[in-house]
């Protein structure tokens, strides 16, 4: 019989082992980075399409008319702007300020004459498009007037942005060349090609404040080995995770 402490010794085993693969795989990638002597003008190359989540999104409700658009502000959390101190070794508030915000794009769509349904389209350093999320008293909504006649799907939008920045810039992030600022515009576009909000930087401002973060080889270094983990992470536990879950939920269906 397994007792309750024997339970406890191996999920203890476990996260040491889990924590030293994670050191490993850091020391590793910084090695690796390091030698390819990446900058912050370099890409990480990690996504040529959607994962699991999204397509499924696609798939059940891209040729929906859009009736409604908006666009949505999202402040740093406090474990980012932690994440961001560590790297950047400096007090980023110092850098940052209040207009420095995560984009996101959300949806509404007409499923029939009679229901609609709210869609998120957020950019990390991957895509992700999601039915079910969470807003706090701390984001921002601002309506977009949807200018194009006949109303745009969510298939046409992702489809001309894609064609329009190509399919490398599409998929993946880039820190400010390609970051959610540059994603959410060239989504609303498609929507609204006259729409224009002060939380939008540009990519060149965007540099300048990345520049003022990342002053030297060794931050350079640890933002490409977090951006290394947390897409290898992304694309290979995470969105395997989803996979294994849409497939198990269609057979139960």
């Amino acid at each position: 019989m397994y007792t309750y402490a024997m339970y406890t010794l191996y999920a203890l085993c476990i996260m040491i082992v889990l924590l030293c693969i994670t050191v490993c795989s850091v020391i590793v990638s910084y090695g690796v980075l390091f030698y390819f002597k990446k900058t912050m003008d370099d890409y990480n190359i990690f996504f040529n399409d959607y994962n699991a989540n999204s397509k499924k999104v696609i798939d059940k409700y891209g040729d929906c008319r859009i009736t409604r658009a908006y666009l949505i502000t999202v402040p740093f959390t406090n474990f980012t702007l932690f994440l961001l101190n560590l790297i950047t070794m400096q007090t980023s508030k110092t850098v940052l300020n209040d207009t420095h915000v995560h984009m996101q794009l959300m949806i509404e769509i007409e499923t029939n004459k009679h229901e609609k349904k709210m869609i998120l389209i957020d950019k990390t350093t991957c895509i992700n498009i999601c039915t079910e999320f969470n807003m706090n008293d701390n984001c921002v909504i601002i309506p977009i007037p949807i200018k194009h006649k006949p109303k745009p799907t969510l298939r046409g939008i992702l489809d001309k942005t894609h064609d329009h920045v190509g399919k490398m810039k599409f998929f993946n992030w880039h820190i400010y060349k390609n970051n959610c600022h540059f994603f959410i515009k060239e989504l609303t576009l498609q929507i609204n090609n006259e729409f224009r909000s002060k939380y939008i930087k540009s990519p060149k401002k965007s540099k300048h404040d990345c520049n003022k973060l990342f002053c030297n080889k060794i931050t350079i270094g640890l933002y490409h080995v977090v951006v290394f983990l947390y897409n290898f992470f992304q694309k290979y536990i995470n969105n395997v995770y989803q996979h294994v879950i849409s497939k198990f939920s269609y057979r139960l269906a």
